[in-house]
């Protein structure tokens, strides 16, 4: 028997009535963007940075792969090292794994301040023959001396407004290959006039040169001119124009960072060879803005410097080095 004042549960009882709305999924009208380089590099590493990077510079790349013709993107890219082995190592590796059959042409991101010639003039080379019929070279900003050898084997040079070249510098340790030469042909004529200054002078050049390295000055010099001929001389056009060319990118310039831009590249080359408001040129832009940015904020927050040597994409070759 039921106790009086209870309700009994029974199924005759209709479901309770639920009168909210129904919950539904909120979708976002777009996916939650990153958080700024300058914020994002207080506490990423090195890893997270260069996955970020490589993602970015991916997406870059396809944004303008409708624009460019079918490339093997490659980069040297470094404001601070000067260009060795390590460099050709790296580029000659990407091309055997990018462009092993030579089906696609070369694209070239360069940016450096130069370094050995005998390296890049290989970079120069092996670009060529991997390309499967054009080595492209982009410089956003400044390929000096070795670079600029480097971009005397190609076939375009696509160069921002801002771009540069420089005369072929060769350097000897951290001292300019004619730099020392003409130091040393100052220092004669001073000892010549103030004889009794030459045992000083042959003391203070005895600590910072040796004789093998005074040699090797004129010889590294007149081997620049070599390999500058022996890469314009592969462009018909210029072939009878390419060792006055390669003397006076070598010899007449009397400054490492004299700035021979568009308009001096075109009066010292010729006009066909140096491109401008391309698509390349646009794309270089943007690759060095974002390098450039992320540069800035990895120096700030965490005391590094960043380059990007080899493959540009779809995996690029970025490493992450500590400020000396």
């Amino acid at each position: 028997m039921d106790t009086p004042g209870t309700v009994k549960a029974t199924s005759d009882f209709p479901p309770p009535v639920d009168n909210a709305e129904p919950k539904t999924a909120v979708k976002e009208s777009a996916e939650a963007k990153p958080a700024p380089w300058s914020d994002f590099l207080r506490t990423a590493t090195d890893q997270q940075v260069q996955s970020r990077l490589s993602e970015e510079l991916r997406a870059l790349i396809g944004e303008f792969g409708n624009k460019l013709r079918p490339f093997c993107f490659l980069s040297l890219y470094d404001s601070w090292d000067s260009i060795d082995s390590w460099e050709s190592d790296r580029i000659y590796t990407a091309l055997q794994a990018a462009n092993q059959l030579h089906d696609k042409d070369i694209f070239l991101l360069l940016l450096s301040r130069g370094g050995e010639i005998e390296p890049a003039y290989q970079i120069s080379k092996i670009c060529r023959t991997f390309a499967n019929s054009k080595f492209v070279v982009a410089v956003p900003r400044a390929a000096k001396s070795a670079a600029t050898l480097i971009a005397l084997g190609a076939d375009e040079i696509h160069m921002g407004m801002l771009g540069e070249l420089g005369p072929i510098d060769p350097q000897v340790g951290d001292l300019p290959a004619l730099g020392v030469k003409r130091a040393l042909q100052t220092i004669a004529g001073v000892c010549e006039e103030f004889p009794g200054s030459a045992e000083a002078f042959a003391r203070y050049m005895a600590s910072k040169l040796t004789v093998e390295q005074i040699g090797y000055c004129e010889r590294v010099s007149e081997s620049a001119v070599q390999y500058a001929q022996r890469l314009l001389a592969k462009r018909a056009t210029l072939r009878p124009r390419a060792e006055k060319i390669a003397k006076q990118l070598v010899y007449e310039y009397k400054d490492h960072g004299f700035v021979i831009d568009i308009e001096e590249a075109r009066t010292l080359l010729e006009s066909s060879l140096i491109v401008t408001d391309s698509s390349e040129v646009q794309f270089a832009e943007q690759i060095h803005q974002k390098l450039e940015e992320v540069n800035m904020f990895l120096r700030l927050r965490q005391k590094k410097r960043l380059a990007l040597v080899g493959s540009l994409g779809p995996a690029a070759d970025i490493y992450i080095r500590r400020n000396d």
